[in-house]
């Protein structure tokens, strides 16, 4: 790991953190994973989708449409710039107080809660051209469960993503199009699912010596290595058979085709393989007048991999507007909602909550997220 230095601000005697520190401190992620937990492993979300239940494929009419399906950027004319595209992701209030500590008071020390926590940052400046997506960017996610050490085990996965991702989309019809994208990732990751006991004797250190500081204890066990991650989408749009009748539309993706594998750079060992998986969806979208439309939309994600069927079902509804959005779903069995507001030409904010299931069943222990994208640009999409 690269070494974190403090800066001080001469001028007034306060700390200051560094760019360098700042950017670890939020993309080493975490993702707990309880011993014979079903807990599915997210691709990259983004806010307006997990607000309608992160059912997107058949929609991705925006520009994260490189990494849900990118098929979608068939449907693009125009030229779009995100010049600003971040988000944030927390659990709770004392999640952002340490972030807040972290960045601005360098108290790195109690950026972890040694019981349980959640957190996130993306980072992604982005051009869309007709038929074309560029996206620059650093992505974390994630969630980790010490419980300050008193359990059984500890169950971590963590990873922090820097890359570069190109998708285009080809349209073979006014009814169907292909898209394909591939990107070039830089992973740091953290992988542990050891006894306490076990990991307090690899670190040589006491629980309590953990429990203050698990930021810097943990990071022994970081790996870092490089991949090509490639995905692709179809999109299938039934013909209207009035201007008054809603648009139909079908899509299908695969992710990590053929399954993507790391080579390790330096660390303990390298990030994890990533299996293929394929996903599926439906839109139903109303125009109600120029400007508004209702999307009804809904996916079956991760097929064929032996997942309870009510754990893949993602459902999703939004009311958009050209200045605002309303937005409402189902996602691992948990409602969600979101909205955001959108000032032409240069601005949109989208806030969300959704939740994932991190026991064996539907309904058994839920973790909740709270999202928020700031994006600012040259005509966002």
């Amino acid at each position: 790991m690269i070494p974190i230095k403090r800066i001080e601000d001469t001028s007034s005697g306060t700390p200051l953190v560094s760019n360098m520190k700042i950017a670890i401190s939020f993309f080493v992620l975490l993702i707990s994973l309880n011993a014979g937990a079903t807990l599915l492993r997210p691709s990259y979300e983004f806010s307006r989708a997990t607000g309608m239940g992160n059912a997107f494929i058949a929609l991705a009419d925006d520009a994260t449409s490189v990494f849900y399906n990118p098929a979608a950027l068939a449907k693009n004319k125009t030229f779009h710039l995100h010049v600003l595209d971040g988000q944030l992701l927390v659990d709770g209030m004392d999640t952002l107080s340490r972030i807040h500590q972290a960045v601005f008071d360098g108290k790195t020390d109690s950026f972890i809660n040694s019981n349980k926590q959640s957190l996130g940052l993306g980072l992604k400046p982005t051009l869309i051209t007709p038929y074309f997506g560029l996206s620059v960017y650093n992505q974390g996610f994630g969630l980790f469960e010490l419980n300050s050490l008193q359990g059984t085990n500890v169950d971590v996965f963590a990873y922090n993503d820097i890359g570069v991702a190109l998708a285009f989309g080809i349209p073979f019809s006014d009814y169907f199009s292909f898209g394909f994208g591939i990107r070039a990732v830089q992973r740091s990751s953290i992988e542990l699912n050891k006894a306490v006991g076990d990991l307090l004797a690899e670190l040589g250190m006491d629980s309590s010596t953990v429990n203050s500081d698990p930021w810097t204890a943990l990071q022994k066990y970081t790996g870092v290595g490089y991949g090509f991650p490639m995905n692709a989408g179809v999109l299938l749009t039934l013909p209207q058979v009035t201007k008054s009748s809603p648009l139909i539309r079908f899509a299908g993706t695969i992710e990590n085709i053929g399954g993507t594998s790391f080579q390790k750079v330096s660390g303990t060992s390298a990030p994890s393989h990533l299996e293929a998986s394929y996903h599926f969806g439906t839109l139903l979208q109303y125009s109600l007048n120029k400007e508004s439309v209702l999307n009804i939309t809904a996916d079956l994600k991760n097929q064929f991999q032996g997942i309870l069927f009510l754990k893949t079902l993602h459902l999703g509804t939004e009311f958009r507007h050209k200045y605002f959005g309303l937005r409402a779903g189902l996602s691992e069995g948990y409602a969600t909602y979101g909205l955001s507001l959108e000032f032409p030409p240069h601005t949109k904010l989208h806030f969300s909550s959704y939740a994932k299931e991190l026991g064996e069943k539907l309904w058994e222990k839920e973790e909740r997220f709270y999202q928020i994208q700031l994006i600012v640009g040259f005509n966002p999409w």
